[in-house]
């Protein structure tokens, strides 16, 4: 690697490259041009000596030089552009700041559109992408720790040492069936709960069904007719079945006339869902972040849950 006049800025080029996964987006999520994009890759390729990605089909691929000098770069990369975030005044009518949070899409449903209709109106040019692929706790923990996410929103809080979580809202769940169900009338009891067959919601909560994370009591095994990855595609299999589900208060709500849906109250009990902030506890002091923290705050506490 050459020296003096070394250009840290191509480290930068190449971070956002490798962690959004091609030239277009990095150049999206940098502002500039795929052309300059390329040709800082080029020359940072130059000055390591090597190849830092090679075509494969339409798009590029890292080597294994490119993935080791990220290993090796990253973290040091996020600690200046911390450092230098929490040294600057965040002025949110004028900030490009560009925040990334780790959620879900039912979740996103409930707190993405007035959250960016909030960063249209007072932060027009920054930009918030949720990050629906992240699923399972040790890959949100390691893209915290990274810098390669800002915040995680979760029902579960991160209790590693390091990370910071804060208690949203706790939203209330109900169990669903058609309105015209044959066997379920005006109400419902346990056991007519676990006679049916369910379609379950297949996002877990401390390696366990989320249903279960929150009862009082032991519960027996569920007859599992279906596994959903969304609460709105739940919704739409127990419209057009005898199946049931549970679901929060919120999304029955939204979706319980247009499916001709009814909800009961939990027939055991249960404690209400919980929703998360979690964030690293080096980022405590980022003006951008706690602004946006507050944003999230505000949005959560104005939710109506039936």
């Amino acid at each position: 690697m050459s020296g003096a006049h070394f250009d840290l800025n191509l480290f930068r080029v190449f971070n956002a490259v490798m962690t959004s996964g091609g030239v277009s987006a990095a150049a999206e999520q940098l502002e500039m041009t795929p052309a300059a994009i390329s040709q800082a890759i080029t020359r940072l390729s130059n000055q390591i000596g090597e190849p830092l990605f090679v075509r494969l089909g339409r798009g590029i691929t890292p080597t294994a030089r490119a993935l080791s000098l990220h290993r090796e770069t990253a973290n040091s990369l996020h600690t200046m552009e911390r450092a230098i975030r929490q040294s600057e005044q965040f002025i949110p009518a004028t900030s490009q700041r560009y925040f990334r949070i780790a959620s879900h899409p039912d979740l996103d449903m409930m707190l993405l559109p007035p959250l960016l209709r909030t960063l249209t109106e007072q932060a027009p040019r920054c930009r918030l992408e949720s990050v629906a692929s992240l699923l399972d706790e040790p890959s949100r923990l390691q893209a915290l720790r990274l810098h390669n996410i800002d915040l995680v929103l979760s029902s579960t809080p991160h209790e590693e040492k390091g990370f910071c979580s804060e208690l949203l809202l706790e939203y209330p769940t109900r169990v669903v069936c058609r309105r015209d169900h044959p066997r379920i009338g005006d109400h419902l009891e346990m056991a007519d709960f676990f006679t049916e067959e369910h379609v379950v919601w297949d996002v877990r909560r401390r390696d366990d069904w989320v249903v279960r994370t929150l009862a009082h009591v032991e519960l027996p095994p569920r007859n599992i007719a279906y596994e959903s990855n969304a609460l709105i595609s739940a919704l739409v299999m127990v419209g057009q079945t005898d199946w049931l589900t549970i679901t929060s208060s919120w999304h029955l709500a939204l979706v319980s006339d247009a499916l001709a849906l009814k909800g009961f109250p939990i027939p055991w009990p249960s404690d209400d869902c919980p929703l998360y902030m979690c964030w690293h506890q080096s980022q405590d002091q980022d003006p951008g972040l706690n602004w946006l923290q507050t944003q999230i705050r505000q949005q959560c506490r104005a939710i109506q849950f039936p």
